[in-house]
């Protein structure tokens, strides 16, 4: 039995009395809305069945139709769209992903789209140190599918975070991307038929080479477990976890709206979708503080997967961020148990002033958009132009050449030998070290002009009461009366 207090282990600490509990850092008052081991094995052992059926049926009829242009793969998506008629289950499966919940308000929806461009760097930082870092590589079943899918292998990662950011930039475009027929909505629906392939072949593979994905201790690819995770990472960790670390607390309003949008993206891609997980922001809260307490687990291939994804994003363009900013970052998003946990490295105190330079910028634009609406939609409708251009037109278009590959496909197929290792492959650091790196340097310059600022309030506001005591005795006040 458990004493009132208890350590379960170096990470996590339990106070049965109160009903606090601290995971990595993180201290979460524990309630009846939080989920049970029980409930986190059943979702564990669940997946979306519905989805795998329809890819089954979808392969049948692009089998049928054969390959497309120059042998190119056949789109999943297209081949649902254009042919749902001739399969009753594929036609029933179109309408269910058409029709909209009665729970769906879209003026909050529309809403909650505007949160990712009104805290955009804010949103790059979090996706990047503690999204990736964290929650993609310290949960082991979703490390063990990325392993073997190639995604965080130092030569595929790039790709992998533009399709990432460019299906976020798709999503909180505006209301008419998400709705039915626009293309957040429809690449949404690209990912879910992403995710049954996935799965789909790990499975063969575990069939025909038992041992090669531990379907006993993870659960099938891609569980319920996995998606109700991360719906939970990209709505809810803003909220109570990484943006309070930079200094932005969001409201209850942004926190309602933004889960609300995330709702509606866990209804299209598949999730379970009762009502437990993010009807409110009080449930949304305690099904994110349950992935906290029993999800995140590093293991080896965590240690990999966090290593390349550093390498590869060292120095590259147009941030050029040295490794020692990235891995302060790291460990201010996420503590010091966890980078530890991952094999990370301690950084130079000055890495952690660039990086405090980093939230005070985030943080004062944050408060100017609070107090000037106008400004606020201006930042908006900027970023959200500007990231749409930059991104989703460098995406598809002739830079990136997709040779015949639909736009979220699978590309990194697993196969009996490929096995994830820390990544050799990394550009020439021997031209990079040269480089001159901006935001670094903005970050610093944030964080030094701060410090000075704060060092001339203190000194101003000690003169100012030398001032008083001589003027009016204010010393003696306080320290028991004024002398006579």
């Amino acid at each position: 039995m458990f004493s009132p207090t208890t350590r379960m282990n170096d990470s996590s600490y339990s106070d049965h009395q109160t009903n606090l509990r601290t995971k990595w850092g993180y201290t979460m008052q524990w309630t009846p809305q939080h989920l049970s081991q029980d409930e986190v094995e059943n979702l564990r052992a669940q997946f979306d069945e519905r989805g795998a059926e329809a890819l089954q049926r979808i392969q049948a009829i692009a089998a049928r139709l054969g390959p497309g242009e120059e042998g190119s793969k056949p789109d999943m998506f297209a081949v649902l769209r254009d042919h749902r008629e001739e399969d009753d289950f594929l036609a029933a499966f179109w309408e269910h992903l058409h029709a909209v919940p009665g729970w769906v308000d879209w003026e909050q929806i529309e809403r909650g789209q505007r949160f990712f461009a009104r805290y955009f760097m804010a949103n790059c930082s979090l996706f990047a140190f503690q999204a990736f870092v964290r929650d993609n590589t310290a949960t082991p079943g979703v490390a063990e599918v990325v392993s073997r899918t190639g995604g965080l292998a130092v030569k595929h990662l790039l790709t992998r975070l533009i399709e990432t950011f460019t299906w976020f930039i798709q999503i909180t475009h505006d209301l008419q991307a998400i709705q039915p027929g626009g293309q957040g909505h429809s690449s949404t629906i690209r990912v879910r038929l992403l995710h049954s392939s996935v799965r789909q072949r790990i499975l063969e593979l575990e069939k025909t080479r038992p041992g090669y994905f531990n379907v006993e201790k993870y659960g099938p690819p891609v569980n319920d477990l996995d998606a109700v995770h991360a719906i939970t990472l990209f709505s809810c960790n803003a909220m109570w976890d990484a943006m309070p670390k930079m200094g932005i607390h969001p409201t209850d309003q942004e926190a309602a709206d933004f889960i609300a949008l995330f709702r509606y993206i866990a209804y299209l891609i598949g999730a379970p979708n009762d009502g437990k997980y993010w009807a409110d922001i009080t449930k949304a809260k305690a099904t994110f503080e349950s992935m906290v307490w029993y999800e995140l687990v590093p293991n080896e291939t965590s240690k990999i997967l966090a290593q390349n994804f550093i390498k590869w994003i060292e120095d590259q363009p147009p941030a050029y961020l040295s490794m020692g900013f990235m891995e302060a970052a790291c460990r201010w998003m996420n503590g010091n148990e966890m980078c530890d946990a991952l094999g990370l490295g301690r950084p130079a105190l000055h890495h952690y002033a660039a990086f405090a330079g980093h939230n005070i910028i985030v943080a004062s634009m944050a408060w100017a958009q609070r107090l000037f609406p106008s400004l606020d939609r201006f930042v908006v409708a900027y970023t959200r132009k500007t990231l749409h251009n930059a991104l989703t037109q460098h995406v598809t278009g002739p830079t990136v050449p997709t040779n015949g590959t639909p736009p979220y496909s699978f590309k990194y197929v697993p196969n009996h030998g490929q096995k994830m290792e820390v990544d050799a492959q990394k550009p020439n650091l021997a031209t990079r070290k040269q480089r001159f790196r901006p935001f670094e340097c903005v970050f610093t310059a944030a964080f030094l002009v701060a410090a000075l600022l704060s060092l001339g309030l203190a000194v101003g506001a000690v003169r100012i009461l030398v001032l008083l005591n001589e003027t009016f005795g204010v010393t003696s006040w306080i320290y028991g009366g004024k002398e006579n």
